[in-house]
C-alpha cells in the first residue's frame, strides 16, 4: 500500500495546482485554448511550485499530506533540476523517507488541499468572498470583468436580451418588460416607452425628440419628473442634481401612502432613464442603500 502513497500524492498535487490554474482562467474569463495549455503543459507549470516547496520544506502539499518527504538538502539549482526532470519523466536519485503524521499539521494540510481542489466549483462566490474580505481593486475589476462589465450585487443577472441595447442592467432575476407606445401632440412622431420591472426595481427609459433636449438637462429632468408623480400620485419631498457616471443625472424621493420610492433620472444624448426602487413602510432594509446598489448596477455604453 506505501508503494502508492508516492503516486497517489503527486496527484493530489496535480489535482489543487490544476484547480487554481483553471479557477484564473475561469475568472478571467479566457479562451478554451488557455485549458488545453494548461492540461498539455500541467507537469511543466507545476514544476517551478514544486521546486519552491521542495526547497523550502522538503515536501509538497500531496507528499506531506500522506507523511512523505524527501530525505535530503536541496538547493535551489537542484530544486529546479530535479523538479524539471521529474515534469519531463526523467529518472530521479532523491530518495522519500515516510514519517508520522502528526494530526493537527496533516488535518489543516488535507483542509487546505479539499479547499484548493473545490476552486473550480463556484468561482463566482470565490470572487465575491474574495472581494469583501481582500481590499484589493484588481478584485472589483475582475468582478466587473466577469459580469459582463458592469458592477452589480452579489447573485444579480445581467438582463438579457434580443436586441443590442446601449447600456448594461443587473437585476436580482431576469425581469420583465413592457412597452407603451404614445403619440405626441401636433407631431407624426411618437414615443416608445420600455420599461423593465423586477418586484421592486424598474428602468425605464425613452428617446425623445432632439428639440425637447437642447435647452438642457434641467428642463427634461422637470419636465419627468412631473411625468412621474403624475402617474405614481405621491408628494415629492427631495431631488437633487447629480452624476451618473459622466451623465447628468438626478435623485429623487418620492413619498407615497404606501412607502417610499427612490429614483434616478439620466440624461444620456436624446435619452432619458428612470430607475426606481419602491420600498413599503415595512421594509426592514436600508432605502437608500438598497436603492444605491440598483443604480450602481446600471451603466451607460459608450
Amino acid at each position: 500500500m506505501r508503494k502508492l502513497f508516492n503516486p497517489l500524492s503527486r496527484l493530489l498535487d496535480y489535482l489543487w495546482f490544476t484547480s487554481i490554474l483553471f479557477f484564473i482562467i475561469d475568472i478571467l474569463n479566457l479562451d478554451l485554448y488557455f485549458y488545453l495549455f494548461a492540461t498539455a503543459s500541467l507537469t511543466i507549470l507545476f514544476a517551478p511550485i514544486e521546486a519552491v516547496l521542495i526547497k523550502c520544506f522538503g515536501t509538497t502539499l500531496g507528499k506531506f499530506i500522506f507523511g512523505l518527504k524527501y530525505n535530503e538538502l536541496f538547493t535551489w539549482q537542484t530544486a529546479f533540476e530535479f523538479s524539471f526532470r521529474r515534469a519531463l519523466f526523467l529518472k530521479t536519485k532523491a530518495r522519500i523517507i515516510q514519517k508520522k503524521p502528526s494530526l493537527f499539521p496533516h488535518l489543516t494540510a488535507i483542509f487546505t488541499a479539499l479547499l484548493l481542489s473545490c476552486l473550480t466549483i463556484s468561482p463566482d462566490a470565490t470572487l465575491n468572498q474574495a472581494y469583501k474580505i481582500l481590499p484589493f481593486e484588481f478584485l472589483q475589476e475582475l468582478k466587473i470583468k466577469r459580469n459582463g462589465g458592469g458592477n452589480c450585487p452579489d447573485g444579480w443577472t445581467k438582463l438579457n436580451s434580443e436586441k443590442e441595447l446601449p447600456f448594461l442592467i443587473f437585476f436580482p432575476d431576469q425581469p420583465k418588460l413592457e412597452e407603451i407606445i404614445k403619440p405626441i401632440p401636433h407631431s407624426t412622431h411618437i414615443l416608445d416607452y420600455k420599461e423593465y420591472t423586477f418586484e421592486k426595481y424598474s428602468l425605464g427609459y425613452v428617446d425623445l425628440p432632439a428639440s425637447w433636449v437642447k435647452w438642457g438637462s434641467n428642463l427634461v429632468f422637470k419636465g419627468t419628473l412631473q411625468q412621474v408623480l403624475s402617474h405614481e400620485k405621491g408628494n415629492l419631498i427631495e431631488k437633487k442634481k447629480t452624476l451618473h457616471e459622466q451623465y447628468p443625472a438626478m435623485d429623487y424621493k418620492i413619498e407615497r401612502s404606501n412607502g417610499t420610492t427612490l429614483g434616478r433620472l439620466v440624461l444620456a444624448g436624446t435619452t432619458i432613464y428612470k430607475l426606481e426602487v419602491i420600498h413599503p413602510n415595512n421594509a426592514r432594509e436600508n432605502p437608500i442603500e438598497n436603492a444605491n446598489l440598483f443604480f450602481n448596477a446600471f451603466h451607460l455604453q459608450n
